[in-house]
């Protein structure tokens, strides 16, 4: 399924605050997402952010993008595995497009 999901992601976390398939939102309030990539998805997520904000340093990406991908989100929850983890997965199947977030 086609999800829009809001990528945070600084030199300790990575996850998708928000997601969400059409008008609804696929993640409870307050929560968010590990990502899971398939294939070479989480480098190409991290080629595109790189793009859009001009990033040039060597250190890992910092700031906040929207991001179009094909995938799944796990319908159970998991426990937090670090702090500013979310409960749930979203297994990230294809990219489709990334943006600064406003």
């Amino acid at each position: 399924m086609t999800l829009t999901c809001k990528w945070f992601t600084n030199f300790e976390n990575s996850k998708f605050d928000q997601s969400r398939a059409g008008r609804g939102n696929l993640l409870p309030p307050d929560d968010g997402a590990s990502i899971k990539c398939a294939g070479r998805t989480c480098e190409q997520l991290d080629i595109e952010g790189r793009k859009v904000a001009h990033w040039r340093k060597p250190e890992p990406l910092s700031g906040s993008f929207t991001v179009q991908l094909i995938g799944r989100v796990s319908t159970y929850p998991h426990v937090k595995q670090y702090l500013g983890d979310g409960t749930r997965t979203v297994l990230m199947e294809k990219l489709l497009s990334v943006r600064k977030a406003n």
